[in-house]
């Protein structure tokens, strides 16, 4: 191998490891800024407990959230015709064998949305 050859090979082979290094620096650097929840330098099982308390607090907040809109679309008119046509529905196709409850239901709830939209 040429000594220019060489001498190529090993300085490709010191900037790639120059930009190793560098690159695990910064991994290092975002690790810490976005695991070092109470700022003591360090990952540790305080930074744990802090996240796991902050996603207990977003769930409970998720949760609050889906049970208030929830309540609101079972407040609304189109819910409750739907829902009462699909009873009536399911109820007349019990005794019919091809139809049944299930596609009686569905057929319910399709003229309780259209009674609500024709309203």
């Amino acid at each position: 191998m040429s000594s220019k050859l060489k001498s190529a090979y090993t300085s490709v082979g010191r900037s790639l490891g120059r930009v190793s290094s560098v690159v695990g620096s910064m991994a290092n650097t975002v690790a810490m800024e976005i695991g070092d929840l109470n700022g003591d330098g360090k990952i540790d099982a305080e930074d744990f407990k802090i996240a796991t308390s902050k996603a207990k607090e977003i769930g409970a907040a998720t949760a609050n959230e889906a049970i208030r809109i929830g309540k609101e679309a079972l407040n609304s008119e189109l819910v409750k015709d739907t829902a009462a046509a699909a009873v009536v529905g399911a109820a007349i196709a019990i005794p019919i064998p091809v139809i049944g409850p299930v596609a009686g239901a569905t057929i319910g709830a399709g003229m309780g949305i259209y009674k609500n939209i024709t309203k």
